[in-house]
């Protein structure tokens, strides 16, 4: 870019703009723009309306693309364009109808490629692990799935998210992310995830407080079509909020009401991995954040004192999503000829398993339409992680998915600083949600966020910003270390 700038002063305008870009006053700016579309659709619920609202947001993500080659400048409008296309329900031929409208978007990426070129580089822990998972997503139900399922454009588009698409992303991130003296990578990205966390918390709130009539015809919670992905977001975002406690106290209430929100979506599975994931912010964080220790003890506190009081009320409101819950782990376990379609989807999933054991039935396949007749653009998910795997790609999947698991952990693990714990909480939500839902198959923004998580703790680890280090292991590695002093005196 600054190579088709000449004049001094055009460049120092352009590193104003992109200063701007990164700043908090434009994280407003963004926050007001996707709020209307958000507000609008909730006033009238059109499709049309979020269809233009995720256009707008996607040109604005595109101009981001062209004046800046910083992976943050963009991420942040990519997430509010995915905050508002959430909403966009079975509208794949809506899409359509104005497919011209991508072309800029695909020239602003292809541009900011040329523009800002770095070569990708295979240096990463995770290159190996996802490059072997890219090869069982490709071979998955050879010899099962039918071509014309197999060369589908939705099982392209997330052969490819998953698979050597995004190991070609990941390389291409990992020669563009770097330390530098403008930000903090760590503080950068805590800032993101918490935006977006209470962008998505106010689009909740704002939908009940619009929809109050029909809040008070049902006495409660009432359907919103958004919520598992919704509910997804906030999972991700809540243990940013607790790590920017570390520096700001006040922060660790944003938890909270992320949690709140999360209930309000009427997300099962919200309800039951966002609880458990508070559980785990709070042991951590009141573990080994000792300085605000206090803080978090008394917020907690608060928030325990005030649930009592109104568990009657609380209960009440949520009893159709409580109803829910019970009936559909009442059918995993116990079965019945009313069964819930996910159930169903289970164990469909695990005959494939047994019936195609190497390469499973492919990601593309359709065959499983007679239990859920998929959307237009849309895989038939199995909607649970493990069975994903293992009914899509076989033992071979099962083999590379663990062996990525296990690597992106040990990354994490690698370091035990506040800020890595809070990756793998965050990461490990997505991972709880995705037992019952897609999750970590959807490329955008799911796995495209793991995968900038792998990266930003990579960077971090092997920088000198500092970090707070927490005793994990600690007594192990003391032991460890005075049984190997004492066999050497011995």
């Amino acid at each position: 870019m600054e190579k088709l700038l000449k004049s001094e002063s055009s460049l120092k305008r352009l590193e104003a703009l992109r200063a701007f870009l990164l700043s908090e006053k434009w994280m407003a700016v963004l926050f007001v723009i996707t709020g209307v579309f958000a507000c609008l659709h909730s006033f009238y619920p059109r499709s049309s309306i979020d269809i233009w609202g995720t256009v707008v947001l996607g040109y604005i993500t595109a101009f981001c693309f062209i004046v800046s080659g910083d992976i943050f400048t963009m991420l942040l409008p990519a997430l509010f364009t995915y905050c508002i296309a959430i909403r966009c329900y079975n509208s794949l031929e809506e899409f359509k109808s104005i497919i011209l409208f991508a072309v800029p978007l695909v020239a602003s990426f292809l541009f900011n490629i040329v523009a800002y070129s770095k070569r990708p580089s295979t240096k990463g822990s995770q290159f190996w692990p996802m490059f072997f998972v890219s090869v069982a997503v490709t071979i998955g139900g050879v010899g099962v799935i039918s071509a014309k399922d197999y060369f589908a454009g939705a099982s392209i588009y997330n052969m490819l998210g998953i698979g050597f698409g995004m190991l070609l992303v990941y390389c291409y991130l990992f020669s563009k992310i770097e330390t530098t003296d403008k930000y903090s990578l760590i503080e950068k990205l805590t800032e993101l995830m918490i935006v977006v966390g209470l962008f998505i918390s106010f689009m909740v709130f704002a939908h009940y407080v619009i929809n109050v009539n029909t809040v008070i015809d049902k006495g409660g919670i009432f359907y919103i079509r958004w919520r598992n992905n919704a509910s997804t977001i906030l999972m991700m975002a809540m243990p940013f909020a607790f790590f920017s406690g570390n520096k700001k106290p006040y922060t660790a209430v944003l938890a909270f009401i992320f949690y709140i929100a999360m209930l309000l979506t009427g997300s099962r599975g919200g309800m039951l991995f966002g609880s458990i994931e508070l559980v785990m912010c709070l042991v951590m964080f009141i573990l080994y954040d000792k300085r605000r220790r206090l803080a978090y003890v008394l917020i907690c506190a608060c928030f325990i004192f005030v649930a009592l009081i109104f568990l009657p009320e609380i209960t009440s409101f949520l009893n159709f999503t409580i109803q829910r819950l019970f009936k559909v782990l009442n059918q995993f376990l116990l079965g019945g000829p009313d069964t819930e379609t996910r159930v169903r989807h289970y164990a469909r999933g695990v005959q494939d398993y047994f019936n195609n054991p190497v390469f499973g039935t492919g990601l593309g396949n359709l065959t499983n339409r007679d239990i859920f007749k998929n959307k237009p653009g849309s895989l038939c998910w199995y909607h649970c992680e493990p069975i994903q795997i293992a009914g899509s790609f076989g033992t071979v999947g099962i083999v590379a998915f663990v062996y990525q698991f296990i690597k992106r952990n040990i990354l994490i693990w690698k370091r035990a600083t506040l800020f890595n714990m809070t990756i793998f909480l965050s990461y490990i939500s997505l991972e709880l949600m995705s037992l019952v839902n897609p999750g970590v198959f959807c490329p955008v923004p799911y796995l495209l966020l793991v995968v900038i998580y792998m990266v930003v703790v990579e960077k971090t680890n092997g920088s000198k910003e500092p970090q707070v280090k927490i005793p994990i292991f600690q007594k192990y590695r003391e032991k460890r270390r005075a049984r190997k002093a004492a066999k050497k005196n011995a």
